[in-house]
């Protein structure tokens, strides 16, 4: 699988962070277009892919903006119809600080999305208002271990013990579970150890465009696919 990135160049060649652009885009209400249009590209990337890449699947973050519209699902689905691909090769993100602003709205909305067949993943768990009560009450499929614990896991027993209570705690909720931020063999070995089989870092590969993507994954089918 893959995770769509937004990257913002300037005129004069500058990358402006993510961390910068996506508050002011929230804030402003952008993020509902920028949004629309990120699903868009993905689903139209997926049918693209899936000619050699069958299974590929690719995530999206989505922002409290977007789930207070109200065709905020619909939107979804016809995007899903329009480009011709398989609901579970989409799956959206969120984060845990999100579920505290109106969660009935968000548990609406996903609930809609999983009986269409999408795939829901709560993103960088551990570092938020983590409650047990949204795994009880919210449609995951996949919990995503924030790479705050994952990157100094070989160096901090702590962080061991955190990680191996977050996978029992998915695992007893039958959520599959993603390591964030691997970027080192060792920790890629550690994550393993644990019992992690899925995992995301710069260790696969550092961001890349469209283009460099399908010579990446052309080039390591047979390792990653």
């Amino acid at each position: 699988g893959a995770e769509a990135l937004l990257r913002w160049r300037t005129t004069d060649g500058k990358f402006v962070s993510p961390a910068v652009f996506i508050p002011l885009a929230e804030y402003s209400g952008l993020i509902i277009e920028i949004g629309d249009w990120v699903i868009s590209q993905a689903c139209k990337q997926l049918k693209i892919l899936e000619q050699n890449f069958s299974e590929l699947s690719i995530s999206v973050n989505v922002s409290i903006p977007q789930f207070r519209q109200d065709n905020f699902v619909d939107n979804i689905i016809n995007t899903i119809n329009q480009h011709r691909i398989k609901p579970h090769k989409l799956e959206l993100e969120i984060t845990e600080n999100i579920l505290m602003d109106e969660p009935q709205i968000i548990i609406d909305a996903l609930t809609k999305l999983k009986a269409q067949g999408i795939s829901i993943a709560l993103d960088d768990f551990g570092t938020g208002f983590s409650s047990l009560s949204y795994l009880q009450k919210f449609p995951f499929h996949i919990l995503k271990i924030d790479k705050s614990f994952i990157e100094n896991l070989d160096k901090h027993i702590s962080n061991t013990k955190i990680v191996k209570a977050i996978i029992a705690l998915a695992h007893s909720f039958d959520l599959n579970v993603i390591a964030e931020g691997v970027e080192t063999n060792v920790v890629r070995q550690a994550v393993s150890a644990l019992g992690v089989t899925s995992y995301q870092g710069f260790i696969i590969s550092k961001p890349l465009p469209q283009d460099a993507f399908i010579s990446f994954i052309n080039a390591n089918n047979a390792n990653y696919c």
